[in-house]
């Protein structure tokens, strides 16, 4: 697998395996347009509905037959079929995780539910896991900032989920299992729609639970997957009383409990090692959409998250806790003991809690040959994070503030020509972190060249306020001790610029049998935030310090390439490079003022792989039947281990994925089915071999595959 991987990486991208169209085959019969997707409806690049092949702005689309294929569960899972889309773990105590797009972290993204944001400060640390498929009908990617109808904050682009519009009552039940290391992870979710039979309105219930055990990779008696229990319930209604009005109703109730680390069955500071979250998670959006006549539309939406959630990151440390072993004593078990283990992991509990309140509006005015949007948004969220002891009660307030940001924005899409568009936006944002308001503009262009080509091009600048970001309220642990970030006392906010240049091929724009694209990118971060070396403060804690580093440049490319020469059979591979830099080197380990003597300077940015690349293989031998054969691959990427102040350049992978799913239509009008998903993921078991061990492990030191060999069988009935 080495030498796989390593040819893999340097396959030239003109060679292409590439491919961000987006992976599956397809739960009915296909047919040979499936291949580009081109009578596909979006609507994340410009809010309005168009077909793939139209729209301006590239997106990139994950429908829910390609989730289904895969059984994936949740968003996490099924959004790594996208390429130049990944999903990085950053903690081996807790799984928290992020999506890195462009080459840039989790941070430089919008994720967006029905075109508003779905996630909080808080929501973003765990909320990849927490999104239910049934909650999905399709997911839709924009790279690059292109449209100004979003935050300023959406640099690296937009990930909308769109959940479903039933045209029909029905629904599903589903479960399924999936066997990690001999321990199932287990999950059921459940679905209900009820439409009116004018289709005018409906009403869908569903729900999910995911629940599994412990899971320790290399048998140290500590986690890399959590112990979890997640149930999620949620609503979503909508209501048309005439052609041109639709009154749409989603709201969402998380209740998730985790916990990683050791001794799992005693309370938490009580573990040598312990990271606990309890969560209870509320959202919804209500929006309204109306046709005032054929040229003027408009949309009003209200979103709110409030989240609520007990933690505990640290524990005892290298406290034996083994009455039979050699230097055990009690007395480091007792919160009661003046300067005990015990003392001061009683003293690691934290409480928090986050609302978040989120005003939309857009109007949009078709004028000949421009299509005008005009809106403003406001975002409104707070977040109070208090350090509390065992019994609740409450020592320190560690982050008690609001933020809130007023944007307008103006968008002309422009029809230049049969074969040109042009989108011309700008945004100016005021937060509250900032003296000024920001001003935003972006550019888009589309050039069909000829029935075959289209060429791109877009420029689009944003910013980043100084506010608390997710490092801020995940804690990472170190030797049991917590690793808390600070910004530094007068912080600025980043300023970006991104670039793209890219093309669309298909053989036949009718009949498509390949399909060739590539994106060219560039971004440019002024005042770029940066977290410095862990120190040890005044007060003793740990602490990183956010700062802004000189600047940074990413560098990518992304080449995608589909290939379908009958309706059973269809290729897609895909292939990014990106080289994500500081300007200037940045200190990332100094132990000097502790007694040592290494110090670790480092340009590049962490956890970010230069290579990356999707393929899969998809076939159906007869109707019944779809199977696939898929591979991931992750390139070698510098990751620093701060227990022993070393900078690694990790290998590579090449994840491999086995499935096949079995249907069958029921009933007179073929309204019912029945299907079984079956296969194995991480054939050949690519993962970290490195892990970190034992109660004085570096829980940032974590990279590559999230998951090892895996067994997975899913059944599901719809009717």
């Amino acid at each position: 697998m080495h030498i796989a991987a390593s040819l893999l990486r340097r396959l030239p991208l003109a060679a292409g395996i590439a491919a961000a169209l987006p992976l599956a085959a397809v739960a009915a019969p296909p047919s040979p347009t499936e291949l580009d997707r081109v009578q596909v409806k979006v609507s994340t690049a410009t809010r309005s509905e168009r077909l793939l092949s139209d729209v301006p702005i590239r997106t990139e689309v994950l429908r829910k037959e390609d989730i289904a294929l895969r059984a994936a569960t949740d968003f996490s899972r099924a959004v790594e079929l996208i390429n130049g889309l990944r999903v990085e773990s950053n903690c081996q105590n807790c799984n928290t995780s992020e999506v890195q797009l462009l080459g840039l972290p989790g941070a430089y993204n919008q994720l967006l539910f029905d075109g508003i944001p779905l996630l909080s400060t808080l929501g973003s640390v765990y909320g990849l896991e927490q999104i239910p498929a049934g909650f999905v009908d399709r997911i839709e990617v924009v790279k690059g900032g292109g449209s100004s109808l979003y935050g300023p904050g959406a640099v690296a682009g937009v990930i909308n989920l769109i959940p479903p519009l039933p045209a029909r009552s029905g629904g599903h039940v589903q479960v399924g299992v999936d066997v990690l290391k001999g321990t199932p992870q287990k999950n059921a979710d459940v679905r209900l729609d009820l439409v009116a039979s004018e289709a005018d309105a409906g009403l869908s219930v569903i729900a999910q639970r995911n629940w599994n055990s412990g899971i320790d990779y290399n048998g140290d008696g500590y986690t890399e997957i959590t112990r979890k229990n997640l149930k999620v319930g949620g609503l979503q209604a909508w209501y048309a009383p005439n052609p041109g009005t639709r009154l749409r109703l989603d709201l969402q109730v998380t209740d998730e409990s985790r916990r990683g680390g050791n001794r799992l069955h005693q309370p938490e500071h009580l573990a040598n090692i312990a990271e606990s979250l309890d969560t209870n998670y509320r959202r919804g959006s209500l929006s309204w959409d109306q046709e005032v006549n054929s040229d003027v539309d408009f949309r009003l939406a209200y979103a709110f998250a409030d989240i609520d959630r007990d933690s505990f990151y640290g524990g005892l440390g290298d406290v034996v806790t083994d009455p039979s072993a050699p230097g055990y004593d009690p007395s480091q078990l007792d919160p009661s003991v003046p300067g005990s283990a015990a003392s001061r992991s009683w003293r690691q509990y934290g409480r928090t809690h986050n609302p978040l309140q989120y005003i939309d509006s857009q109007l949009n005015w078709r004028l000949g040959a421009h299509t005008l949007a005009f809106g403003v948004q406001y975002k409104h969220e707070g977040l109070r994070d208090d350090n509390r002891d065992g019994a609740g009660q409450r020592l320190a307030v560690l982050e008690d503030a609001t933020f809130h940001n007023l944007g307008a924005f103006v968008q002309d899409e422009w029809s230049v020509r049969d074969d040109v568009d042009l989108v011309l936006g700008a945004r100016v944002d005021k937060s509250s972190e900032l003296d000024s308001a920001v001003f935003s503009p972006r550019i888009a262009l589309a050039w069909q060249a000829t029935p075959r080509l289209k060429w791109r091009a877009g420029i689009a600048t944003g910013f980043r306020a100084p506010e608390i970001f997710v490092e801020d309220v995940h804690v990472d642990t170190l030797g049991g001790e917590q690793v808390r970030v600070r910004n530094t006392r007068g912080l600025k906010e980043e300023r970006a610029l991104t670039t793209l240049f890219g093309f669309d091929w298909r053989s036949d724009p009718a009949d498509p049998v390949w399909s060739w694209d590539a994106t060219a990118s560039y971004a440019r971060i002024r005042d770029t935030f940066a977290l410095g070396e862990i120190q040890r403060g005044d007060d003793g804690q740990l602490t990183q310090l956010r700062y802004n580093a000189s600047g940074s440049n990413v560098l990518g490319m992304e080449t995608n390439v589909g290939w379908q020469p009958s309706p059973q059979w269809r290729l897609t591979a895909g292939a990014s490079w990106y080289r994500s830099q500081f300007r200037a080197p940045q200190r990332i380990f100094d132990d000097t003022a502790d007694g040592g003597d290494t110090v670790i300077d480092s340009r590049d940015y962490l956890k970010t792989p230069r290579w990356t690349g999707v393929a899969q293989l998809s076939w159906m031998p007869a109707e019944p039947w779809e199977t696939f054969l898929a591979l991931r691959h992750t390139g070698s990427m510098p990751v620093l281990n701060n227990r022993l102040g070393e900078l690694h350049r990790t290998r590579a992978f090449l994840v491999t994925d086995l499935g096949a799913r079995w249907h069958r239509h029921l009933g007179a009008q073929a309204q019912q089915e029945v299907s079984v998903a079956a296969g194995v993921k991480n054939v050949f078991d690519q993962r970290q071999k490195d892990l970190e061990s034992g109660a004085l492990r570096d829980s940032d030191y974590v990279y590559g595959p999230r998951f090892a060999r895996s067994w997975y069988v899913n059944l599901r009935y719809a009717f």
